[in-house]
């Protein structure tokens, strides 16, 4: 599913997550939903504009929640399309490029002066009559600097920028916390889990130094109030931390996971994946107190499963036959007793008397087993 962050700007220009969602289909049912959900995330009050690129489906969910927010583009996708739609072969791409950026990233630039001067490189580079220009000046209140300017706040973000670098930070943490659920069991998955999370938004290095081929961080960890030394190998992928976590846990603690995920180590090293806790565990061998192995766990499981299907099929089967003639339960009957008597030992079902002697030999059995 796609992860989709709202990003905004604290009092010291800082990047802050307000919150996030994730949707199977990035179309306007699913964006209108995360759009409702954030409203009461924020105390149902409106932000006072959004910036996003010109996705459909976003298009068309924002004016189905939002009432007083102001629906921006991100001048960055804009402007990024310029090279495509103007033609990069030509010969006055460069001038047409330096010219429109000049008035598009101008903060000091009237509305009126900027129209004026839109004509006249549009003019002069013959751009007039192609559809993209003309639908994006149309739209030229919704992206152009000069066109925002009494939007109260509007210069301090302009692109979806910050959000990209939101999605690239989290991303950074991503796939070892996708390979953690590959390898590990529910239960342990969901502490090396906490790790990872703990380590996007309380670890940060207070000191780095190298020895040989070894780097040493200091890691400060904000929600203990202490410094971990983590040791780390490029070449070997090799890390110990001073927590000692992973020696007395198993599991890799949230500065090792910090300090891999800081060098772009994308999956848990094998020499820490410890195989108790991986979700293949049980198929390995077993053995019995003669050190003799025991029979494949894997064969066991797949006879229980098959043992829990028949059960299954079998309840399913006397539902239905509550509503069915005699005739029906009497032949399920004598096709369970046909089976049954495949099954018998001596090839044919016990009488009464058999059974009843069977029975009583058991029962003999167990008390001699009880009182010895």
């Amino acid at each position: 599913m796609s992860f989709t962050p709202f990003t905004g700007v604290d009092n010291l220009k800082r990047s802050v997550t307000f919150c996030g969602a994730l949707v199977a289909h990035e179309d306007a049912d699913s964006f209108k939903w995360v759009f409702t959900r954030f409203l009461p995330a924020m105390g149902g009050k409106e932000p006072k504009y959004i910036i996003t690129d010109q996705d459909a489906g976003i298009l068309k969910a924002v004016p189905l929640v939002f009432k007083t927010a102001r629906h921006r583009y991100c001048m960055w996708h804009i402007m990024n399309k310029v090279p495509s739609k103007f033609g990069m072969t030509r010969d006055d791409y460069s001038d047409f490029l330096k010219k429109l950026n000049a008035i598009i990233w101008d903060e000091d630039i009237e509305a009126a002066e900027f129209d004026a001067k839109w004509e006249e490189i549009g003019r002069e580079h013959n751009v007039n009559n192609i559809d993209w220009f003309q639908e994006m000046y149309a739209k030229r209140n919704q992206w152009v600097m000069a066109h925002c300017r009494d939007l109260d706040m509007g210069g301090v973000m302009r692109t979806t920028q910050r959000s990209e670098s939101e999605n690239s930070f989290f991303k950074r943490f991503e796939t070892i916390e996708v390979h953690g659920a590959q390898v590990y069991n529910h239960k342990v998955f969901e502490e090396f889990q906490e790790e990872a999370k703990c380590s996007i938004g309380t670890c940060k290095s207070r000191g780095f130094t190298e020895c040989d081929s070894l780097e040493v961080t200091t890691v400060r960890d904000a929600n203990r109030d202490r410094n971990y030394e983590v040791t780390y190998c490029p070449d070997t992928l090799k890390a110990t931390c001073s927590c000692r976590m992973l020696e007395r846990k198993g599991i890799l603690c949230r500065h090792v996971i910090w300090i891999y995920s800081s060098n772009g180590v994308k999956i848990i090293p094998e020499q820490y994946v410890v195989q108790r806790w991986c979700k293949d565990a049980r198929l390995s061998k077993m053995f019995d107190c003669n050190g003799e192995a025991t029979e494949d766990v894997d064969i066991i499981d797949g006879k229980q499963i098959a043992m829990s299907v028949m059960w299954l099929e079998i309840h399913q089967t006397v539902g239905m036959l509550m509503g069915k003639m005699k005739n029906d339960v009497d032949n399920f009957s004598s096709l369970i007793r046909q089976f049954k008597e495949k099954l018998s030992p001596l090839g044919s079902p016990l009488n009464k008397q058999q059974q009843l002697e069977k029975i009583l030999g058991w029962n003999k059995i167990a008390m001699a087993s009880y009182h010895t």
